[in-house]
């Protein structure tokens, strides 16, 4: 019997010649700059660019292929998912923690509500709808701020995160 996601079966056949994307890793990624990508299978628009968010429906977020070329939104890795096994790399408290100790930004983001971190003047900022919490060092701020009601750890596997 067919439902409603069998297109992404027929894709996926397609696009997994050579078991192509079955052999790729993929991270869940916060965009986080340039103007926007596509999802590979339906071509959802995944952008942080307002402009577009304003007259369509866009995601923020997505699983992006490790060696950096494919883009998938959310509903899509999930319907394959479902079908198949694409390989998925974890998100880590650490990736978060090395990127500020380098001065990166950190983009957190679940269901397109996104956190912005930053490590500036040794000092780190956490902004999120219009607010901006300022904390001493990493590990105050893992004590201190939730995220989406919960500390980094404990969503940590539910966040999808980006790195500027």
């Amino acid at each position: 019997m067919k439902d409603e996601f069998d297109w992404i079966e027929d894709c996926f056949q397609v696009y997994n010649e050579g078991n192509w994307l079955t052999n790729m890793t993929f991270r869940k990624a916060a965009v986080t700059q340039g103007d926007h990508d596509h999802c590979y299978f339906d071509a959802k628009r995944i952008t942080n660019n307002e402009a577009y968010q304003e007259f369509e429906e866009c995601d923020m977020q997505g699983y992006f292929s490790t060696n950096g070329h494919i883009w998938l939104c959310k509903n899509c890795f999930e319907q394959i998912q479902k079908r198949h096994t694409l390989k998925e790399e974890k998100n880590t408290v650490e990736d978060v923690e090395s990127a500020l100790s380098q001065f990166k930004t950190v983009v957190i983001s679940l269901e397109n509500e996104q956190y912005i971190v930053k490590n500036a003047g040794g000092k780190i900022t956490v902004a999120h709808n219009g607010k901006t919490s300022e904390y001493d060092d990493i590990l105050q701020m893992e004590r201190k701020q939730a995220f989406y009601g919960k500390p980094l750890r404990d969503i940590i596997d539910d966040i999808f995160i980006g790195i500027i």
